[in-house]
């Protein structure tokens, strides 16, 4: 599958309207135990025959579409294929944190059917049967405490292989909100919030960021700031810039490659005299996306990282928030250094760190 093609696919999810997916099914606590699982782990609960079939390539098609932007390609989630016959041979299966049951409610006599019907009950089931704008439900805590399931159906294959296509941005997007708590503990689980950092960029900056306990300064210059944490297998870094507003251009992707191009070549170095960060978009496209974050103005830019005239490189993501307020924008260039490691849980950790980010005063919408 291109680049491209699965990029575009990741970029539907970040821009579409968010629209399904409204219903749950809530259960009580009882004695349940705790879920278990990875953030980006994806359990694909059907038949056999179905994800062996043409439903099965195009659920592959979109959770396993390539995240952006990375060197190499990993996919945005995980995925694991069980089937109910699976769950009930290994009961302890079944206290994974994230499923998405996938159902041709058409096949009566499928597993997968009869226990779409069981938990959606009879009233529900036959709308699914009936309705084919009524393609998908959202389940918590049927096996475990913490536990998301999420119900695709529709009657027929090709009216299921459809029902994928159209529920995925939202899909994505609850299981993101679903992971967002066990990344955000994998983030700041170790000494927590280093407060004296967090402090040094409200005074700096004029903007709260909760920087994580292990992160230390690397450089401190008048309106410009490095953050980086080290450890023996990545570097992740977080560099923080501020300008006066002028309008609306400082918000375009080349400008903001032109910033983080600017202060990749005064202060990022490597072992050779000669050799500093620049942005790669050539081998790569880099990509754009807007939205409002806590109340900002927030635009943003992915893409691929290199060291001129040596051998380094990795993925960034750069932000440039609007502190309307103060008449400034600031400049945020989060990227990792992981060689020979997957780097797309690096990348969503800065994400994580970055998104705590927000001006005193501005409430969040």
């Amino acid at each position: 599958m291109s680049q491209f093609f699965k990029h575009t696919f990741y970029l539907i999810w970040i821009t579409l309207v968010i629209s399904s997916c409204k219903e749950e099914i809530s259960r009580s606590f009882e004695s349940r135990p705790l879920a278990l699982g990875r953030i980006n782990d994806v359990v694909i609960l059907c038949d056999k025959q179905t994800f062996e079939g043409p439903v099965g390539d195009t659920v592959s098609w979109y959770f396993e579409s390539a995240y952006p932007v990375l060197p190499a390609e990993e996919p945005i989630f995980d995925i694991r294929h069980m089937s109910p016959e699976d769950l009930a041979a290994r009961p302890l299966k079944r206290e994974m944190r994230t499923f998405v049951l996938v159902a041709d409610v058409s096949d009566t006599a499928s597993a997968t059917t009869k226990m779409l019907r069981e938990d959606l009950g009879q009233e529900k089931y036959d709308k699914a049967v009936t309705d084919p704008s009524f393609t998908s439900l959202v389940g918590q805590d049927k096996w475990a405490r913490d536990q998301m399931i999420i119900y695709i159906f529709a009657n027929g294959t090709e009216k299921l292989a459809r029902a994928i296509r159209d529920n995925f941005p939202s899909i994505a997007k609850r299981i993101n909100q679903h992971d967002l708590k066990n990344l955000t503990a994998t983030v700041y689980g170790i000494k927590e919030q280093n407060f004296e950092l967090s402090k040094l960029v409200l005074d700096s900056f004029g903007m709260q960021l909760r920087v994580p306990g292990l992160y230390k300064k690397a450089i401190q210059k008048p309106n410009f700031l490095w953050l980086r944490l080290d450890d023996k297998e990545m570097n992740q870094s977080i560099v923080i810039r501020r300008f006066p507003y002028t309008d609306k251009s400082q918000f375009t992707k080349d400008n903001i490659i032109r910033l983080r191009n600017e202060y990749g070549r005064e202060f990022i170095h490597s072992g050779f005299a000669d050799a500093y960060m620049t942005t790669n978009t050539e081998d790569l496209p880099a990509y754009e996306y807007t939205y409002t974050q806590n109340g900002v103005y927030v635009r943003e830019v992915r893409g691929i990282w290199e060291m001129e005239n040596d051998f380094m490189g990795g993925p960034f993501i750069s932000y440039l928030l609007l502190n309307e307020a103060a008449g400034e924008v600031i400049f945020i260039d989060a990227f990792v250094f992981a060689p020979g490691k997957e780097k797309r849980d690096y990348v969503q950790q800065l994400d994580c760190i970055v998104k705590t980010a927000k001006f005193p005063g501005v409430v969040r919408k």
